[in-house]
């Protein structure tokens, strides 16, 4: 099936929905881009992303990477498609900070959305090679980032993120990696394995530069220990040529259920002891305690918020692949004569579904990229207004990844049920967004992680008062709209929703100030937790669209070309806010009534013999 996409939805929210013009007018994008640049643009990356990265995909499924004699090979095109990208402004040189031309979050994510949609395996090594290069730019000496960032945004070189060991997973503070110092005091010898690094290896470039955590003779126990290291492949001389293979050893690729044109690899630094790395940050201090984790986490919130917006576009493409199968597909009769299944009920249902959850959860994704642009490009006379956004995309960071993630899942399930049997075959692209998916869930910590982040941090960073002004704004919203005619039933669902989410927040903090008696309830409770916060979100965002919408079709004709995609907009918000938000308020009361049995059933009950 021909690869499409919403398009147009993107355009909404850039031109129509968010107040785009303010981050277009920020001092580092005026001179560069304007709302006017939003058209062409998301055309054109459109087109890239059809023309270009879409026939890789399910070529990258077919024949995946393969690790033959040491040497890791990507699957045909895979090579050429990542230059391309890198080298015509569609990948990192428009993502990374302080580079001149630096799209703003807000226009370059709708490109990369669809990009990465077209290959969920290349999003990857695109996004990667963006954050490695970020964290050079942000943490390194003025002679890193000229020795490595220009080959990394030309794509002649690509990045990589190291944390996971084959015995320090989420747990990263248990990391067995070591640096040893050398004579020179930024130059360390490192010795260790790495497991699940995606683009490890491959054929891609000739270059990958690995972004190392690892613990120095004096580093102090845990995660506060862990320095941060570029070590290349290949080393890199001092002007940039590269020098000698730098000891950095491929000993296997994962297998894995999907992204199987990803190589993930498993990785030895220092087998024969040659292996070099340069330090990143300061030096540990007295108390053996480094930056390392901290810096690292630059890249792994920009992988966070990442990993929700991939598994929402990947629910997305299915969404458009079961919407065209819709309208082909002819079964079944109707009055007597046969009609495409879209003439169907429960297909219809199953369309809606889709296209308001990914609807929706792409508007909550796009306001944390729009307080992000804000918030890190702002003026200092504006730091109050940045330091706002910045609490925002904050909280949000964790309902995005894991609500985004865990109902991306389940979406891509729903595409597969629109097309029935051939839709568990692989005939049809639409299982391979299933397959490719399920792993979101997991990367960049898994989903009570992240329910932990936001019950454990977010909700209660500044004595929650930032969650508090957040959750204000809701109300706020709701107070000002509900008798807008023609959504109070919707309004008053939502408002419902509110007032059982306030209930949460409260119960939250009582839970943490008895935490002796209470605490594990809070690690029982995250992930539902999160799920109330992100359901009543997204039903913000989608009828704070529907307001926007029903501004706009009051200026126009009836059979204004663009009406059925403002009813197909006010169909949706409609949609999640009575049949999706109600989730809220049984979450609320399971919640609330603290049931214990996950934590007094015994261990041993649990296994099967």
């Amino acid at each position: 099936m021909e690869y499409k996409y919403n398009v147009r939805d993107l355009k909404f929210i850039l031109k129509e929905w968010l107040p785009s013009e303010e981050v277009f007018a920020l001092d580092r994008f005026k001179e560069y881009f304007s709302i006017d640049d939003v058209d062409p643009i998301l055309t054109e990356g459109y087109k890239v992303a059809r023309e270009v990265v879409s026939p890789i995909n399910v070529e990258g499924d077919k024949n995946p990477v393969k690790f033959e004699n040491g040497v890791v090979t990507n699957p045909p095109g895979y090579k050429e498609v990542f230059r391309f990208l890198q080298q015509n402004g569609w990948g990192s040189s428009s993502e990374c900070v302080e580079v001149d031309g630096g799209m703003p979050l807000i226009l370059y994510k709708a490109v990369a959305e669809m990009i990465a949609a077209a290959c969920p395996a290349m999003g990857s090594n695109i996004k990667l090679t963006s954050g490695a290069a970020n964290l050079i730019i942000k943490f390194g000496t003025e002679a890193d980032k000229e020795r490595f960032v220009p080959k990394m945004l030309s794509g002649d070189w690509q990045g990589t993120m190291n944390l996971t060991e084959p015995s320090a997973g989420s747990d990263v503070g248990d990391a067995l990696t070591r640096a040893y110092p050398t004579e020179d005091p930024r130059i360390w010898k490192i010795k260790g394995t790495k497991m699940f690094i995606t683009a490890g290896d491959g054929s891609i470039c000739e270059n990958t530069i690995h972004m190392v955590l690892a613990r120095p003779p004096q580093g102090a126990k845990g995660s506060a220990g862990l320095g941060l290291y570029i070590v290349p492949k290949i080393w890199v001389n001092e002007d940039g040529s590269l020098g000698k293979d730098n000891d950095v050893t491929t000993i296997a690729i994962e297998h894995k259920m999907g992204l199987n044109g990803s190589a993930t690899c498993m990785l030895n630094y220092g087998e024969n002891d040659e292996c070099y790395g340069i330090q990143v940050g300061p030096d540990p201090d007295e108390k053996g305690r480094s930056k390392g984790l901290m810096m690292m986490f630059n890249m792994m919130n920009e992988s966070r918020i990442g990993t929700g917006h991939n598994a929402n576009n990947q629910a997305s493409a299915a969404y458009a692949l079961a919407s065209q199968y819709a309208i082909d597909r002819v079964q079944g009769y109707i009055k007597g004569e046969r009609v495409p299944i879209i003439k169907h009920d429960d297909v219809r249902r199953m369309l809606l579904d889709m296209k308001a959850h990914t609807e929706g959860i792409r508007a909550m994704i796009f306001k944390g990229f729009w307080s992000l642009d804000i918030a890190e490009n702002s003026k200092p006379e504006d730091k109050a207004k940045a330091k706002e956004c910045a609490d925002v995309a904050a909280i949000l960071t964790p309902l995005v990844k894991c609500y985004g993630s865990e109902t991306a899942a389940l979406m891509t399930a729903e595409a597969i049920q629109v097309l029935g049997g051939v839709g568990y075959t692989k005939e049809y692209p639409v299982e391979q967004y299933l397959r490719d998916s399920k792993v979101l869930t997991i990367w960049e910590g898994t989903s009570f992680i992240h329910g932990n982040d936001l019950v454990g941090r977010k909700m209660t960073m500044k004595d929650g008062e930032p969650f508090k002004k957040w959750m204000g704004s809701i109300k706020a919203f709701i107070d000002d709209n509900k008798n807008v005619e023609g959504l109070a039933k919707e309004f008053a669902n939502m408002e419902k929703a509110y007032n059982c989410a306030e209930e949460v927040m409260n119960l939250v903090y009582s839970w943490h100030a008895d935490k002796a008696d209470k605490g594990q309830l809070i690690n029982v409770f995250a992930i539902r937790i999160l799920f109330v916060f992100a359901q009543l979100y997204v039903a913000y965002c989608l009828l704070d669209q529907a307001l926007t919408v029903k501004k706009i079709i009051a200026d126009l004709p009836a059979d204004h070309y663009d009406m059925n995609f403002y009813n197909g907009k006010l169909a949706a918000a409609r949609y999640y806010a009575n049949n999706i938000l109600p989730n809220v308020f049984t979450l609320t009361t399971v919640i609330k009534d603290a049931d214990t049995s996950v934590l007094e059933v015994p261990e041993e009950a649990l296994i099967i013999n």
